[in-house]
């Protein structure tokens, strides 16, 4: 494969450009951040995957996605399996496919806020040189910086894809957010900060998917006199935490999880064309939620609410459905 020597610009450092081997169609990129950002880190990482000079989309998931979007850190398919690659919805043969890693304080000490990674954003067109992303395809608190950047710069987006996020967060995933916290907060302050992620982690799950799901998949109960045993469902949740702490740290952990719950925007002022999509099972963003966005947005909004077994999840269990939604209106 012949490899392109391309020149990365960044503007607000000195000097001539650095000039990084890539492969055909694929940049990995280093983005300075804002200086009233520079609380949470000099710079970000972020990917483009596709043609130079094709419509601009910036995907973005929860807070534990990253900027292997549409291509893996392998090389193979990025995380959004089933809605970015080739043949999808968001195709980087026909799309320049724009993923980030979102800001946060690698101490957990503080927490951005949507607006600031809505900031973030912007720095990154700015760095690729583009004056606006044709959409912005966001899940979950990709949904609330996409909202964000929308409010504040309306002009940079033209179209907006919202996937299980409102205006606000909801008060009773605010609740169980901040009991997330305080276990992940405890567990650092004992030496046992990846140990209390996972079981943050776990607890997170059990809001991210459905009853019905675990009462299909396990069963319910343990064996045995031993408090600590295992059960199938709780294995399953044990099996996750460890895959959420090879990707994320206890502080990063906390600084974006407030992050979540400092969200707000005014639907109002939000002209922007908008697809948005939820689960009528997620117990996240409930379905009111998801309604209420709907009649607030100030420009045309598009609603579909599913049924899906997946919950919250959904955006990555049923990527096909949600993608078959996504590409006529990307299109249009």
């Amino acid at each position: 494969m012949e490899l392109i020597l391309e020149r990365i610009p960044v503007p607000s450092h000195p000097g001539p450009p650095q000039m990084t081997a890539v492969e055909p169609r694929f940049r990995e990129f280093e983005v300075p951040l804002p200086a009233e950002l520079r609380a949470f880190g000099a710079s970000v990482r972020a990917t483009a995957t596709g043609p130079a000079q094709a419509p601009a989309v910036i995907v973005l998931g929860g807070i534990s996605g990253n900027r292997f979007v549409g291509r893996g850190r392998d090389g193979g398919a990025g995380w959004w399996r089933g809605l970015v690659g080739a043949g999808g919805a968001i195709d980087p043969e026909r799309h320049l496919v724009i993923g980030i890693d979102f800001a946060a304080d690698a101490t957990g000490a503080a927490a951005p806020s949507t607006t600031d990674q809505a900031r973030v954003l912007i720095a990154v067109l700015d760095t690729l040189g583009l004056a606006q992303a044709e959409a912005v395809v966001g899940a979950s608190y990709g949904g609330m910086v996409g909202l964000a950047l929308a409010e504040i710069a309306p002009e940079r987006v033209r179209k907006l894809v919202v996937i299980s996020a409102g205006a606000e967060p909801h008060a009773a995933a605010t609740a169980g957010r901040e009991l997330q916290r305080r276990v992940v907060a405890l567990g650092i302050a004992g030496g046992q900060g990846e140990q209390a992620l996972a079981i943050a982690r776990g607890m997170a799950m059990m809001s991210y998917r459905t009853s019905d799901e675990f009462a299909a998949r396990f069963t319910g109960g343990i064996d045995g006199c031993c408090p600590r045993t295992a059960s199938q469902p709780g294995a399953y949740l044990r099996a996750r935490g460890d895959d959420f702490v090879s990707v994320m740290s206890p502080e990063r952990f906390l600084s974006l999880s407030a992050s979540i719950d400092r969200h707000r925007v005014d639907a109002s002022r939000i002209r922007t064309p908008a697809l948005l999509i939820g689960a009528e099972s997620d117990q996240l963003v409930p379905a009111d939620q998801m309604r209420t966005l709907a009649a607030s947005l100030a420009g045309p909004a598009e609603l579909h609410l599913l049924p899906c077994l997946y919950g919250h999840d959904m955006f990555l269990k049923e990527a096909e459905t949600v993608g078959r939604l996504v590409a006529p209106f990307l299109d249009a």
